[in-house]
């Protein structure tokens, strides 16, 4: 049952699962024409595109109800929001491609699970299932070549090495794994198998990959090295929990700068908070990927259930839970060494997910913007 419960989470929340993962640490200087915003979407069907430094509104995008996910390619034109299934919009999830300066939304597949945007742009991959990967060209918007499931075999939490060549994926079944595919050629290129009954998650540090899985507190951490066909024995991490007495069923890895940044993440259906007496600690565990050793705990009265990084790793930006069922619900941006909130922002009481863009300052909304679906 457990297992059941942790795969069904992987599933409504990857992007991913993914979503910065998968982004390179070091960014060439933004050119002058481009401009960051902090993209925050909720369910009601809005995108919120905020001031980083401040998190104040600079526009609005009026979208589909039941937003589940949000992400935008590396040129900023397009954004990617997985919505709820149309007409009535009651299943999950739809996976839309929002052309920024045409403002139009183009239904790409449903329903959509694991998201990921190749670095240079040209492609958008996601599952519906564990049926395989399948691969949509940007620019065209049409279907291409998919990864088939007799390769892809699980269903998975995707991302994209930071030179494109490789798509990762971890999943929890058949078997827990971390497969990694030649995108261009849509082959296997490796398969690193992990025991059964954990659940993975992964991060790029600089340009190391990092594969860790979990079974409550008991954690295990391994640099991933492409040239050996087999995993090294892992680090031993010890997630610290004053509330030991009740599961944790959920853990999100960020890497930021030199440093992994571990959370459990709140806010679903398997939140603890909802069975357990006892208080539960928050916030964000930062972790030498070299020894495995906690450094720290950052903004322990937080209860994240999303956090991102500034693509320079100095700062997090998180979505802060209070309540398991998102009735106070509140945005923060933290110095990533120290901890200090440097900026806060409450949210209206929905459910929220947020990333990070560069996009181009001709296309950053101000105002409120209607968009038009296909």
């Amino acid at each position: 049952m457990r297992f059941v419960r942790v795969f069904r989470r992987a599933i409504l929340s990857i992007g991913a699962c993914a979503g910065l993962l998968f982004l390179p640490v070091f960014s060439p200087p933004q050119p002058k024409d481009m401009q960051t915003v902090l993209l925050a979407v909720h369910r009601a069907g809005k995108i919120e595109i905020l001031d980083p430094a401040t998190l104040g509104p600079l526009g609005s995008i009026n979208v589909l109800p039941l937003a589940n996910g949000i992400w935008s390619s590396p040129d900023g034109s397009f954004l990617y929001i997985r919505e709820g299934i149309a007409p009535d919009f009651k299943g999950c999830c739809a996976l839309y491609a929002l052309n920024l300066e045409t403002k139009r939304m183009t239904h790409l597949v449903e329903p959509s699970g694991g998201v990921a945007v190749s670095p240079d742009g040209n492609h958008v991959v996601t599952q519906r299932g564990n049926i395989g990967i399948e691969v949509f060209n940007v620019r065209t918007l049409e279907q291409e070549s998919p990864i088939p499931r007799s390769v892809a075999p699980g269903f998975y939490a995707l991302r994209f090495s930071p030179d494109g060549r490789f798509l990762l994926g971890l999943t929890s079944g058949p078997q827990a794994s971390l497969d990694m595919f030649d995108f261009a050629s849509r082959q296997l290129f490796r398969r690193y198998p992990v025991s059964s009954e954990v659940s993975l998650a992964g991060a790029w540090v600089r340009n190391s990959f990092y594969l860790y899985s979990y079974h409550g507190l008991d954690g295990r951490l391994w640099k991933v090295n492409w040239q050996n066909p087999t995993l090294e024995l892992p680090l031993k991490v010890s997630f610290p929990d004053s509330a030991s007495a009740c599961e944790i069923y959920d853990e999100k890895m960020v890497g930021a700068g030199s440093q992994i940044f571990l959370y459990e993440a709140f806010g679903d259906k398997i939140d603890r908070r909802l069975e357990c007496t006892e208080q539960i600690p928050g916030g964000v565990l930062s972790i030498d990927p070299e020894t495995g050793k906690v450094l720290r705990r950052l903004a322990e009265g937080a209860h994240f259930n999303w956090i991102v990084s500034s693509p320079d790793g100095k700062e997090l930006y998180g979505i802060d839970v209070t309540n398991p069922n998102w009735d106070l619900v509140g945005l923060v941006r933290l110095d990533a060494e120290t901890g200090n909130i440097l900026a806060s922002k409450e949210l209206t009481s929905d459910v929220w997910f947020i990333d990070l863009a560069s996009l181009p300052r001709k296309l950053v909304p101000h105002g409120q913007l209607e968009t038009v679906h296909d």
